[in-house]
């Protein structure tokens, strides 16, 4: 009978996903577009935003770092390489010292979403393996090998991040970022390794609510350099703006509360992935994220359909 529900479901969820109720980037997809439309990727994600400077080259190819498609074993995932600021070395824009995209959800999310509820999930890791290409810093000290152990990154200029949700109305945006504590770019900002998303700082959205900045740092400890799934379900209220429960693959959530950034790179409601910082430095790996809406969340979740369906989908 369960088998049967999961099917069921699975279908039903394929339904949504193909009337734009739900999204996923499975990971698989790294065309530059246009640079003008919501056409990379996978033809529906746009770069063209104050947050980027891709030169629309894979890692390896073109000026230092950018974005490919990478498969290892079973695994197909995007990997998003921000070197710091090439342009401290010669280098013209485009020049890789930021990359953001963005996927338009206008219409596939009510205008309240962040606030009515909704859920966000990502499997993804620190970059460690090749192809990565060598930092280059902003203090022109580089360029310098990149770490064996990985770079992170941080939520930065408003309250972005590796992975983001803006909600439109009330100019609202949540956003999450793997660190290591001895990340060059914010040393002694961080107490471990981990995840992190926007600070605690106030009960209204605000410019000051990044890693490094004032309130109070958020940060689940986790080892971010191997694959886990990450799922955040995301509803306001709390101490701050939003209250976040966080389960690790699988494991029981851990709630934090948050206050939403104010920034953005689309005045849209969208999803967003990159490493979006003018000298910030950082590599991530991302096997998919999807946005699910909150009412089938919990049906999903319950039965394990959602895992079951994105194993057949890739």
């Amino acid at each position: 009978m369960k088998k049967l529900l999961v099917m069921l479901l699975a279908i039903g969820f394929l339904g949504g996903y193909a009337s734009g109720q739900i999204y996923t980037y499975d990971g698989s997809a790294d065309a530059p577009g246009s640079g003008s439309a919501f056409d990379a990727l996978d033809g529906t994600w746009s770069h063209d935003n104050g947050s980027d400077a891709w030169d629309g080259t894979a890692i390896g190819v073109g000026v230092p770092g950018g974005v490919m498609s990478l498969t290892e074993g079973a695994d197909e995932f995007l990997r998003i390489q921000d070197t710091g600021e090439p342009r401290k070395y010669g280098i013209s824009d485009p020049s890789n010292r930021k990359v953001m995209f963005g996927h338009d959800l206008t219409g596939a999310v009510s205008p309240t979403y962040l606030d009515d509820g909704i859920t966000l999930e990502f499997r993804a890791r620190i970059s460690t393996t090749v192809p990565l290409d060598d930092m280059h810093p902003e203090d022109g000290s580089g360029p310098t090998p990149w770490p064996a152990g990985g770079e992170g990154y941080k939520v930065h200029d408003g309250g972005k991040g590796a992975i983001s949700l803006r909600q439109a109305d009330g100019d609202k945006i949540i956003s999450f970022a793997l660190v290591k504590e001895a990340d060059v770019d914010l040393p002694g900002v961080f107490t471990a390794d981990g995840l992190t998303m926007n600070n605690l700082n106030g009960t209204s959205p605000n410019r000051d609510v990044d890693s490094g900045e004032a309130g109070t740092l958020n940060l689940l400890a986790v080892d971010p350099t191997v694959w886990h799934t990450y799922t955040v379900d995301i509803k306001a209220g709390g101490a701050g703006t939003h209250v976040l429960n966080i389960s690790v693959d699988g494991a029981a959530a851990v709630s934090f509360d948050v206050t939403a950034g104010s920034d953005n790179d689309f005045d849209i409601d969208y999803l967003a992935m990159g490493q979006g910082s003018t000298g910030g430095i950082g590599a991530i790996d991302i096997d998919y994220v999807s946005v699910i809406p909150e009412p089938m969340t919990l049906t999903l979740l319950g039965l394990g359909a959602f895992g079951a369906f994105r194993r057949r989908r890739k």
